[in-house]
């Protein structure tokens, strides 16, 4: 096993002066870990042990890994847990199954099926929208010590977890430490963490809580204000890996020498995992993050593209079945599957986008949206209890009481900018049926109608055409100021398909059934780097459908771009789970989209 160290990255850590202005200013060249707070440390525990199967077609024998969940321990919980012997450990760690010694022989007695990893939550400095500093909160997870042949093994690479969209502050990275959930994306993403052979290579995994949750619950969350959710997930990179720094040699090995950096993400960590990728090329940092790529999961790449979706289609999957039809879905236009995502974008980009600082959201959702208490669930993130806050879920249902009793709400709105704005009213069943509605065969979300959701002048700038498009059915973007202008070139300004070509892997997961984070999103950036070499996984056709056809290869190790258009018929959030789960759904662990596209990023096969 090769000598591990740190001390590359030690150096590059401790160099000197500002390299890089950007937007929100200087990017420092020196990351000191003192000016990093560890504010809690867990242990976590991974659970799995081993089941012989034969395999029907040549009669082997064959050994599959599974998955039995974890369990997060307090620092007591673990030292006990490390005290006892190694077969009681194994015990402890396997509790359905006691692999006896089967486990030892496979793995020439080094093997314990309980593996572990430590959780660093910590605070940071960044900046926000204005170039101020800010102090936001990360999660680290670490493979504990395990020694392998003899020798102390280390994590072969660095993961940048990037969370997909919450709306409660429960859910961020590190609030996982109490209570969140196994099958969560954070859960999966910690996976990583693993130093055991369910999960190889082990990795140091680093996840931001995006502005506006963890430590920052307080202040507003920029949605889809891409450029800056990437500068501030690099400065918990950096400075986590400062902090991490620290350890080598007394707690902790270092990372290979031959370590790389993967960003991983699903729905808005898709897109956060793109715009961090794009982050770290356009400013240089490539190098001393040991950059690799990234792996992008059904996400917002293209804001214009993915709200013009939402007026326009009427159902395309373009999938098409033995009788060559094209498959649909349940959208028609000018509705919305998951209807909290328009107060998250429009939100997001009054709170923080420059470009909007003179508008607010009753320019734009009309007052019978606000009846819902959209905006009061969306704030309720800063409470400090937990029934106090609303996940996706919860505003779900929420809605469709809504849609079945009518609502009475009014409200205060906070405007960063100026003063605050009061909205709301009082609608019957009828009219809110009007505005929300249910799909036969749909039974996780409501939906929504947007010619009542929005203002008559927001949902008329959006069903125009020409606003859009010229004549030639080229992409136009207004040069002018309004109401709806700013929005639209604000919107612009996100858009991650354009304005720079990836020098690093990209890998891409998509369901074309998504009618939340439509497809559109992906053709987007296939047609606006058609000058990069894709790999269509199963040779994927859909592309060609949408009229795409890019330069191709058939051997995986040449492409730039891998593209998983995956099979599956299912929405965003089954398809979220299909791409974190497939395989370890079955208890399978190990073998899913995220993990093999990962591999692929960082070797050119998986």
């Amino acid at each position: 096993m090769r000598r591990k160290t740190f001390m590359i990255l030690a150096l590059a850590l401790m160099a000197s002066s500002a390299w890089a202005q950007g937007r929100f200013g200087d990017i420092p060249k020196t990351v000191d870990a003192s000016d990093v707070e560890v504010t809690e440390v867990r242990y976590l525990q991974f659970m799995s042990h081993d089941s012989l199967v034969v395999n029907p077609v040549t009669g082997r024998t064959d050994t599959l890994h599974i998955d039995d969940g974890r369990k997060v321990l307090t620092e007591e919980e673990y030292r006990q847990l490390a005290s006892e012997p190694a077969q009681s450990r194994r015990r402890i760690a396997t509790p359905s199954v006691d692999t006896g010694e089967y486990g030892d022989i496979n793995n020439e007695g080094h093997q314990n099926f309980g593996s572990n990893a430590v959780l660093y939550s910590y605070k940071y400095p960044s900046v926000d929208a204005n170039g101020n500093k800010v102090v936001l909160s990360a999660l680290m997870g670490l493979p504990t010590k395990i020694f392998v042949g003899g020798l102390l093994a280390a994590p072969n690479n660095l993961i940048i977890g990037c969370h997909e969209t919450i709306t409660s502050n429960y859910e961020c990275p590190t609030n996982y430490n109490h209570g969140g959930a196994y099958d969560s994306g954070n859960g999966m993403l910690l996976e990583y963490c693993r130093n055991d052979v369910v999960r190889q290579p082990c990795c140091l995994v680093i996840l931001a809580d995006y502005e506006g949750y963890g430590c920052s619950a307080d202040r507003p969350h920029p949605y889809l204000y891409q450029e800056l959710t990437a500068r501030q997930v690099v400065d918990a990179v950096r400075y986590g890996l400062a902090l991490y720094a620290t350890h080598v040699g007394n707690d902790f090995a270092g990372l290979e020498n031959d370590w790389r950096s993967v960003c991983i993400g699903y729905s808005q960590g898709g897109s956060v995992s793109l715009a961090t990728h794009k982050f770290i090329e356009t400013n240089g940092l490539s190098e001393e993050l040991h950059f690799a790529g990234s792996v992008c999961g059904d996400g917002p790449y293209d804001p214009v593209a993915h709200l013009r979706y939402y007026m326009e289609d009427n159902g395309r999957t373009y999938d098409l079945n033995r009788h060559n039809v094209e498959e649909k879905t349940n959208h028609t236009p000018g509705t919305i599957s998951m209807p909290i995502v328009m107060p998250l974008i429009l939100k997001g980009m009054c709170d923080s986008n420059p470009l909007m600082r003179q508008h607010n959201l009753t320019e734009y959702l009309s007052d019978r949206f606000f009846a819902t208490s959209s905006t009061f669930m969306l704030e309720s993130k800063s409470q400090p209890n937990n029934d106090d806050q609303y996940s996706t879920g919860r505003v779900g249902e929420v809605y469709r009481d809504c849609k079945n009793n009518g609502k009475s709400w009014t409200g205060k709105v906070n405007n960063p900018y100026g003063e605050d704005f009061t909205v709301g009213g009082s609608f019957s069943a009828e009219q809110m049926k009007q505005m929300l509605f249910e799909v036969e065969g749909d039974k996780t979300n409501v939906w929504g109608k947007m010619q009542y959701m929005l203002t008559p002048e927001a949902y008329n700038y959006f069903t125009t055409k020409s606003n859009f498009e010229d004549e030639a059915g080229r992409r136009v973007t207004p040069t002018g100021h309004g109401v709806m202008q700013d929005l639209h070139r604000a919107l612009e300004s996100n858009n991650l398909t354009v304005g720079w070509t990836p020098q690093h892997r990209v890998a891409f997961y998509h369901s074309t059934y998504d009618t939340v984070v439509p497809y559109e999103n992906l053709l987007s950036f296939i047609k606006n780097q058609s000058s990069l070499k894709y790999y269509f996984y199963d040779e994927s056709y859909r592309h060609e459908v949408a009229g795409l056809w890019p330069t191709t290869t058939k051997n995986k190790s040449e492409a730039d771009v891998f593209v998983y258009d995956t099979p599956t018929a299912n929405d965003h959030v089954a398809a979220g789970s299909d791409f974190y789960f497939w395989g370890a759904s079955m208890g399978i662990a190990g073998i899913t989209p995220d993990y093999w596209l990962f591999k692929w990023v960082l070797t050119g096969d998986n």
